[in-house]
């Protein structure tokens, strides 16, 4: 009998874990049952434990940012819907949202348009990738020296091909300059929304130091990840107006 006790004793410990333990599947069709009841918070508190497995989805955010939708959480509605924003299947969806939830908000921020430049930084790290662009210019450049190379040991004249060859050299020259400082922007910048009601950017990380402006729920930043590391609890930002400053980490949601 006591044998008997011990072993049911152990299997209710190593069952009970495995018992509780759901699949993120599982989790996120609780979730969307809560969702459809009104059970909000506790659908979204559902939603946020699917995420932190790593289980990322389009429609896991864009079910976010309804939820947050409908809590009236407009920066938080915001922010999942930009996440949601980043898979193709739910990017349509994610745009129309995007549009009705920043119509929302009471204060709007001045947008400067972005530079060819920036614009250009950005469609390298969406669409061909700082590590695809490398590996071109990679390509490039290993063929005009290997073109080179032939030159020097007599395979062909490089009279013939010399502007051929520059070039291809050159070309990869800069497309692999471009990859590394696409790369270096995507690791030291991040676009970021305000989820606080207001936040004031000051032009030091110092709450008695000058006001730069005031950042209301739903502005766009840009965090600048390397100097922000470099002090605790602030984040260096610039403002979607152009004005660069501190701000409280607080509230602030990093894409």
């Amino acid at each position: 009998m006591t044998r008997l006790f011990i072993f049911l004793s152990l299997l209710f410990f190593v069952v009970q874990p495995a018992i509780a333990q759901q699949s993120p599947q599982a989790i996120f069709d609780e979730a969307n049952t809560l969702l459809q009841e009104g059970e909000l918070n506790e659908a979204l508190n559902r939603y946020r434990s699917v995420s932190a497995t790593g289980q990322e989805s389009g429609a896991l955010y864009l079910n976010m940012g309804i939820t947050a939708l409908r809590l009236d959480s407009m920066g938080i509605a915001k922010y999942y819907f930009l996440k949601a924003q980043e898979f193709e299947t739910t990017r349509e969806q994610a745009d129309q949202a995007l549009e009705y939830v920043n119509a929302q908000f009471s204060r709007q921020s001045a947008l400067l348009p972005k530079l060819p430049w920036d614009r250009a930084v950005e469609w390298i790290n969406t669409v061909p990738g700082a590590s695809g662009l490398f590996v071109l210019g990679f390509l490039l450049t290993l063929s005009g020296l290997i073109l080179l190379y032939g030159c020097w040991f007599g395979s062909f004249q490089f009279s013939s091909y010399s502007s051929f060859i520059i070039s291809l050299i050159i070309a990869g020259t800069v497309v692999g300059g471009l990859a590394f400082y696409a790369d270096y922007v995507d690791q030291r910048y991040h676009h970021a929304v305000l989820v606080d009601n207001s936040q004031r950017v000051y032009e030091t990380s110092n709450p008695e130091g000058t006001l730069v402006s005031i950042a209301y729920e739903g502005y766009d930043l840009t965090v600048d990840n390397w100097k922000s590391n470099d002090v605790e609890n602030w984040l260096y930002v610039r403002l979607g107006n152009g004005q660069f400053g501190w701000i409280r980490n607080e509230g602030v949601k990093k894409l």
